[in-house]
């Protein structure tokens, strides 16, 4: 492959994803705020299980 043919599929990907990345980055952490949320609600609810289950047996959490 040529070099000038890499370098036009080089700015092809390149491009449009700087670009992207620098005038929009307030709405990409606006489009991930639903799954952050999920993930925290995620993760409180497993330690609560673990928590339960470790009051269940009888031992405690480290910490």
């Amino acid at each position: 492959m040529k070099k000038s043919t890499m370098r036009l599929a080089f700015a092809a990907v390149a491009v449009p994803a700087a670009v992207t990345g620098f005038a929009a980055p307030a709405a990409n952490a606006v489009e991930l705020a639903p799954y952050a949320h999920q993930l925290d609600k995620d993760v409180a609810a497993t330690e609560a299980e673990v928590g339960a289950v470790l009051d269940d047996l009888g031992l405690e959490a480290a910490e």
